[in-house]
């Protein structure tokens, strides 16, 4: 940009023009626009909210089902003793002397 550039000799002309009576009728063109459009159907709208009512209740209704009934292929968890202490007999010493100094330090375990 030149030093010794003055805005003041631009002037206040624009470089953009309109067509006469542009501006006069601008407001009629947008409400013919808006005539043009569809009316709002309330039964399309009742129907949608119907079947999208439908597919949660379906959806909760699977889910339910799923919680209910335990599935047959998943086998029963047995909570017993003799498994940790076979996993804990399987370590070596280092480990099983790591684990019984971190469990005598727990807080919650040993009040």
């Amino acid at each position: 940009m030149e030093k010794g550039f003055d805005f003041n000799k631009i002037g206040k002309r624009m470089p953009y023009q309109v067509p006469d009576g542009f501006f006069d009728q601008l407001e009629e063109n947008v409400w013919q626009e808006v005539k043009k459009e569809p009316v709002f159907d309330k039964g399309k709208r009742i129907r949608r909210i119907r079947m999208a009512w439908g597919s949660l209740a379906a959806l909760a209704a699977t889910v339910a089902l799923l919680l209910l009934i335990r599935p047959v292929w998943i086998p029963a968890q047995a909570d017993n003793f003799s498994a940790v202490e076979e996993a804990f007999s399987h370590l070596c010493l280092e480990d099983q002397d790591y684990l019984f100094e971190i469990y005598q330090e727990d807080v919650f375990l040993n009040e």
